[in-house]
Parts: structure tokens; sequence; C-alpha cells
């Protein structure tokens, strides 16, 4: 049986590495593409099938007024047969304005067709559709009614706040003051990262690049509304031009707030720039996630070495990050005269500071 994994001591709150195990749902009759043992990669199509965007029932004997044995007579369309909107589906074809005719009402088709009471099923579009692995390596289990199950090394990352459904593309880190407009390269930009709580204009800016998907520490309580990443806050009134739902893949890994993204998990998602991932954005808590290559824990490693990663969390300058370089034993006590341990901290902004360690917190 293959290890679960694990988040080890040197992690970041939230970030799994190394082997994973995720369960890919069918949500709707398909055929599977793959089999056990097969090696698959992020984004590669598993399934195909074909999906029911909604559904009508209709008492012909009651619509064309006569009786359910004439109705098969009437039939214009047979079961099985995708037609236009406006097109005829049962009645008497040189009527077509009459009352006493049924009309397709969009594009779509008659699925079913009972003989003995006349009620016809119409689906209105029964459109092709894919699922796409969201992360790479072995097919271990396979059922035809539920799904498959993929197992293989990557970095997952927790999402607190999410919506818009699955994307998949290259990861793309916008450094902070970074237009999401630029594009390197001339490429598509993919899944954009940024380590700044979402704005209202970075995110109008991003969407024009029509993005795969966009992964963010926080957004405010407007924002999140405005994203349709949560339920409206009571008292909150979602502001004017509102997305009903995200227009993209969205995911918050703090949530909201207005807290930037831990320096550790900067350095993940800046190890995975250009490599092929997935982003789940999820209204439903605990099922928002970002799936990266086993490259991005390259990202951790390199901080690792360097140090623990600490964040001041009370004082003047609460919020600032760095990386803890060792004990201070020549301040030992707080303003206010009490005792304590200081360390010092090469910031990440530049420069070093001794700070005391009852107000840091490890990011790692």
């Amino acid at each position: 049986m293959s290890p679960e994994p694990v988040n080890h001591r040197v992690l970041p709150r939230g970030v799994l590495v190394g082997r994973l195990r995720r369960h890919h749902a069918l949500p709707f009759p398909g055929r599977i593409l793959v089999e056990v043992g097969d090696t698959v990669v992020p984004g590669q199509v598993w399934c195909r099938g074909r999906v029911r965007s909604g559904v009508v029932v209709v008492d012909l004997p009651r619509l064309l007024q006569v009786q359910p044995d004439e109705i098969r007579d009437l039939l214009v369309v047979q079961p099985g047969e995708t037609v236009e909107a406006e097109t005829l589906l049962a009645g008497t074809p040189g009527r077509l304005r009459g009352g006493r005719n049924w009309m397709a009402p969009t594009r779509g088709m008659l699925v079913d067709f009972n003989e003995r009471t006349g009620v016809a099923v119409f689906v209105r579009e029964l459109r092709d559709a894919a699922l796409s692995c969201r992360l790479g390596g072995e097919i271990v289990s396979v059922d035809p009614d539920d799904g498959i199950v993929v197992e293989g090394d990557g970095v997952a990352v927790a999402g607190a706040l999410g919506g818009g459904g699955r994307a998949y593309g290259a990861f793309r880190f916008v450094e902070s003051g970074e237009r999401p407009d630029a594009r390197a390269d001339n490429r598509e930009p993919g899944i954009l990262v940024t380590p700044d709580p979402l704005r209202a204009e970075w995110v109008r800016r991003a969407l024009e690049t029509r993005p795969a998907g966009i992964v963010a520490p926080s957004a405010d309580a407007e924002m999140v509304t405005g994203l349709g990443l949560a339920q409206p806050i009571a008292g909150l009134a979602p502001p004017e031009g509102s997305f009903g739902r995200p227009p993209q893949a969205i995911v918050l890994t703090g949530g909201a707030g207005f807290a930037r993204m831990p320096h550790a998990l900067q350095d993940v998602f800046r190890a995975a720039q250009g490599e092929i991932g997935a982003v789940t954005g999820a209204r439903r808590p605990g099922q928002s996630e970002v799936l990266l290559p086993p490259v991005a824990a390259e990202g951790l490693a390199l901080r690792t070495s360097q140090g623990l990663p600490v964040r001041l969390a009370i004082g003047t300058s609460a919020g600032a990050e760095g990386i803890m370089l060792g004990d201070a034993p020549d301040v030992g006590r707080l303003g206010s005269g009490i005792a304590t341990h200081f360390v010092r901290v090469r910031l990440a902004e530049g420069g070093v500071a001794t700070w005391p360690t009852p107000n840091l917190v490890t990011l790692a």
C-alpha cells in the first residue's frame, strides 16, 4: 500500500509534498480512456462523455389534443436525433405555426418517448464533455461507475476559499507591482499567481488576459463576495457589476482578509514557474486546492537550507517576514523590562533585525 502524504515540520501549513493520491469522480456517464497502470500528466483527458444541460418533459396528447396511440404517427423527429431550435418535433408539418405542434425550444435532442402515455423527453442541449487529470502519476484504480484514482509525486497547496471550477495550465508568478497583463515571451498567461491580496484593478486587468485561473493569498470581504467565492456576507450587498459565479477558477490560500502570501509559499510557486499544474476552486470548504509538479518542492528546499522562515506577529513591524539567523545573546529584555529570548532575522525586504521569539510565528 502506498504511503499517504505527510506534512513534515519543514513545510508551510497547508502544503503537502511527496506521494499524493487523488480521486477523480465521474459526474456523468462517460467512456474512461485510461487503464490501471497507465501514466498520466496534469491536464490529460481521462474520460469523455455527454452532458445534459436541461431536460423538458412534455405531455404530447394534451399539447396536440389527440389520443396517446396517435402520437407515434405525429412524430416528425425520431428519438436520438439532434435538432436545431424551432425544428418541428411532433404535429402536422403543414401547420408549423398552428397550436397543435411541438417545436424544439433550443438546440437539443428528443431522447425518449413513451408510446403508452405519449409523454416525451427533450434534452435542451446534449454536449460533449471531457474530464482531465489534476495530478500526474500512475492510475491505481478504475471504476466505470465512479471514476479513477491517480497516485504520483507532487505538491498540494490547500485553499481556504475558491470557486470557478477547475483549470489547467502553466503557472506564472506575478511579482508585486507587476502588471498581470504583461506576458512573458508572448505566451498564454496560464494560471496567474500573485503574492498580494486581490484588488479590483488587478483582477480586472488579469481577467482581460483570459487566464486559466488565479491564485492569491486573500481578498477583502467585498471582493470575496463580488467574485462569487462565498455567499453574500450579512449586511454587505454585493458591489455593482459583481459576478454571479467566479469568471475563472480562483483560489485564495489564506481566505478573506488582507494578508500577503508567506514567502515560503511564494518560493513554492516561483519554483513551479512555467510548469503545468491544476487549480480547483470550490465553494465547499476543504475542496479548493492547487496541485503543482514535484519541482515546486525545490523552492522549499532552498528556503530551508537558508534558515527557518518566520513572521513578526506582534509589534510595530507586524507582518514582516524573514529568515532566522540565530540567537541574539546581547539582547535579553523587552522595552518593558521583561526578560525574554531574542533572535537575529534577515528581513525579506533587506537588512537584519532583532526580534523577540514570543512575537514570532514560524512559516515552515
